[in-house]
């Protein structure tokens, strides 16, 4: 799951503006589930290497050292002894090799997991993107929605002054600011938590503040008025996903970790035979007489067979319950399949209604916006009361608040379809 021919995160300079690719880059690199998840694939690596490790014979170094004030017949009060010692399994009926497999199995599941931490880090890091957009574009509206009800209130006081509206007209328009100015503060507040969130999920101090590049997307949108919609059928979606979600290729290793691992519970039953050699020396006696070495050392080779004859039934318990958790993983691997091909419908038809109200939002827009101009005319000459005028203000800054909130949820929509799809990169 590394970053490829792209830069390096501590490249990036968080001062400018920076793009979705750019903070998916950083997360990769310093997220914390990023960082566990490198440790944890270097974790098995090194289960591996113990396991290959049981192939090889086993040297140890020996010293002894006693003293004594009761001296027999040939002894001395003190007494050095050093040697080598050396053990090799020659046969246990297959276990190294169920061990060794077993850790390479834990490795490919680790991969995996792996792979789906990746996306789901890629997911929180543009949902978070998204969320900052999407709250400064709220904002851009809330302050566009305040300098309207302000020119508003403005005008009304005119209108007071000149005779044709009534103090209390007044009292009205400007409670209609009032809340425009509310909800501009709500939507700013939204827009630092969201500011504050990001950095978190790329590895960074909330603290740090990060300018996010203009959404070219967006304005796209706002210039021609149409969106990417998705092309495949809802059928092509979940084979797609069933070819490539990580969940599929980490549970197939682990279940096979675990037939390894009631493999070798079956195999304990079994005898294993040992090879071993001792080379020892009786050194003080020779530091004494500093000759004649080989009268001083010795050395043997033997060879053990261990074979558990009577245990109280621990081994037969242990693969009466290795053989159910077997079982039971095979029974959560094939629901996953269904869950998956659940997940992907959802997040398809999630899709699909997404987009139908981006067209459904960009409608009422211009209705909306037409709405006022009307009535904006009407009023100006007198044809239409404030209270119409207030009403065609309040829907078209409804309107101009549903269409940026249903554009960020197409966006997230898709996104979220991606990750269910395991595509999401």
């Amino acid at each position: 799951f590394c970053i490829g021919a792209q830069e390096s995160a501590t490249e990036v300079d968080l001062n400018q503006p920076l793009t979705l690719e750019q903070c998916i880059q950083i997360g990769l690199e310093r997220s914390t589930s990023m960082r566990n998840a490198r440790l944890n694939l270097a974790i098995q690596e090194l289960r591996v290497k113990t396991a290959r490790a049981d192939y090889f014979p086993r040297i140890f170094s020996t010293g002894a050292y006693d003293f004594s004030d009761q001296i027999d017949f040939g002894f001395e009060p003190e007494n050095y002894d050093l040697g080598l010692r050396g053990q090799y399994t020659i046969w246990d009926n297959g276990q190294r090799e169920g061990g060794f497999a077993q850790a390479k199995e834990s490795l490919s599941a680790t991969e995996s997991r792996n792979e789906g931490i990746k996306q789901g880090v890629i997911l929180q890091i543009t949902e978070a993107y998204y969320d900052v957009l999407q709250f400064q574009a709220l904002v851009e509206v809330s302050e566009q929605n305040l300098a309207r009800a302000q020119d508003n209130t403005q005008r009304t006081k005119d209108f007071v002054e000149a005779g044709s509206l009534i103090p209390a007209d007044v009292a009205t328009a400007e409670v209609q600011e009032g809340n425009r100015r509310l909800t501009l503060l709500n939507n700013q507040n939204s827009l630092q938590v969201a500011k504050a969130s990001l950095p978190r999920l790329l590895g960074l101090d909330p603290g740090v503040l990060i300018t996010v590049a203009a959404d070219e997307a967006y304005q796209l949108y706002q210039q021609r008025g149409t969106i990417e919609r998705i092309q495949i059928p809802v059928e092509e979606a979940i084979q797609i996903a069933l070819d490539n979600r990580p969940e599929f290729k980490e549970t197939q290793a682990q279940l096979k970790s675990q037939e390894w691992s009631l493999t070798l519970a079956k195999l304990q039953r079994w005898p294993r035979l040992n090879a071993d050699a001792d080379y020892n020396v009786n050194l003080d006696d020779y530091l004494r007489e500093r000759e004649n070495f080989s009268d001083f050392r010795s050395w043997s080779l033997g060879v053990s067979l261990n074979f558990t004859l009577f245990d109280g039934g621990v081994l037969g318990n242990r693969v009466k319950e290795l053989t159910m958790q077997l079982e039971q993983a095979r029974e959560n691997a094939s629901d996953l399949e269904r869950s998956v091909a659940l997940d992907v419908r959802q997040s398809y038809l999630n899709l699909k209604r997404s987009e139908a109200a981006v067209d459904i939002a960009k409608t009422i827009v211009t209705n909306a916006r037409l709405s006022l101009e009307v009535i904006q005319g009407r009023f100006d000459v007198d044809k239409a009361i404030l209270l119409e005028l207030l009403d065609a203000q309040t829907n078209y800054a409804q309107a101009l608040t549903d269409e940026v909130n249903t554009f960020y949820d197409y966006k997230i929509a898709q996104t979220r379809l991606q990750d269910a799809m395991g595509v999401l990169q």
